[in-house]
């Protein structure tokens, strides 16, 4: 018979070992590059390079452990101010062959800026042949809700997010606007003929879902698109998106405004999607990326990695912090060709950490 001695002694053996556990996978936590300056987003070379954004307007490489002096030349030039800069950067599937890599920024002035998506090849430590494949419409005045992740479809379509403008919330669900949406091109940067809004008048045909906020985590898994967004003072939320579907911003939202009014009284609201993760009080999720069944969000306001289970039937569980000694702004993560998670700090002094999935 096992004694109540016995059951205690083997609580506290296994408390002990998940404990050293979590210390072990913390010490290995390990800097590969110190001194970037506010970046956003990274991607991998198939030949071992890291490309990081900074929004400033450059792009840093980091090449065999060590960060470059030399940025990569000819980057366009980006309107920096508030939100706004040089943010997500994505190879091409095909890019190993074709060089071709996709930039989002903010374009424009102070009066009129957009989120602007561009292609270009990537030849030595230089940009060439760029060319611009989207810029969202109408322009606004402000310099925050840029959005602007970059996905690729399977069907090598681009999706983009552009995000409400922040004074222009209203435009989220109107479909003669970008703002607030989820867009579509071929790598053209045409609309594609399928897009669910073509031909309907006034409609700006390369929508693919609207009702958005500021949209900061886009992640293609096999046939689903999870995206997170931030919604205001709560309300921060995971989608998974289809073609044409309205996931309701600011109709519906779990958050309330800045100043502590009601932003709408719904939470619910006919033909409009329920987020599969909602975030009240705000956690501000930025990066996103996927890994064996899992989701791993970083946030910036909670300053931790989150990890999110995807169960079978399609439905998302938050299993909570991971790396809880990690306690600072977060602003993008990656899964690496050697399997381990890359994460970028936030700010002007700010780090690219290896991490050991757990």
């Amino acid at each position: 018979m096992i004694t109540k001695t016995f059951k205690t002694g083997l609580a506290v053996f296994i408390l002990l070992l998940s404990t050293c556990q979590l210390s072990l996978a913390e010490s290995s936590i390990t800097t590969i590059a110190t001194g970037l300056k506010s970046p956003w987003a990274m991607a991998f070379t198939q030949d071992g390079d890291i490309l990081i954004t900074e929004r400033a307007g450059r792009i840093r490489v980091v090449r065999n452990g060590q960060l470059l002096a030399d940025s990569i030349s000819n980057v366009p030039a980006v309107y920096h101010a508030g939100q706004g800069g040089l943010l997500d950067i994505q190879l091409d599937r095909d890019f190993a062959q074709n060089r071709i890599l996709y930039l989002s920024f903010a374009y424009g002035d102070a009066k009129a800026n957009a989120t602007r998506l561009v292609a270009a090849e990537l030849e030595e430590n230089q940009l060439v042949n760029v060319r611009v494949l989207f810029t969202s419409s109408p322009t606004r005045s402000t310099a925050h809700h840029y959005a602007g992740r970059i996905a690729q479809l399977p069907d090598n379509t681009l999706l983009l997010n552009v995000g409400d403008g922040f004074n222009y919330r209203e435009q989220a669900q109107k479909l003669d606007s970008h703002l607030g949406k989820i867009i579509r091109v071929n790598r053209r940067g045409d609309a594609p003929e399928d897009n669910p809004f073509v031909g309907q008048p006034e409609a700006k045909p390369e929508i693919w879902s609207l009702g958005h906020r500021n949209m900061q985590g886009l992640t293609v898994v096999e046939d689903t698109v999870y995206e997170h967004e931030h919604g205001p003072q709560g309300g921060d939320e995971i989608n998974a998106i289809k073609a044409g579907q309205n996931y309701g911003w600011p109709v519906i939202t779990q958050g309330i405004d800045y100043n502590g009014a009601r932003i709408s009284p719904f939470t619910e609201y006919p033909n409009m999607q329920q987020p599969l993760v909602d975030w009240t009080p705000s956690i501000a999720p930025s990066g996103m990326a996927y890994s064996n069944g899992h989701l791993f969000v970083t946030t910036l306001a909670e300053g931790s990695i989150r990890k999110v289970k995807v169960n079978a039937d399609g439905s998302l569980e938050d299993l909570g912090i991971v790396y809880p000694d990690l306690r600072e702004r977060l602003r993008d993560i990656e899964v690496g060709p050697d399997g381990h998670l890359y994460v970028l700090t936030d700010g002007p002094d700010a780090r690219l950490l290896r991490l050991p999935q757990h």
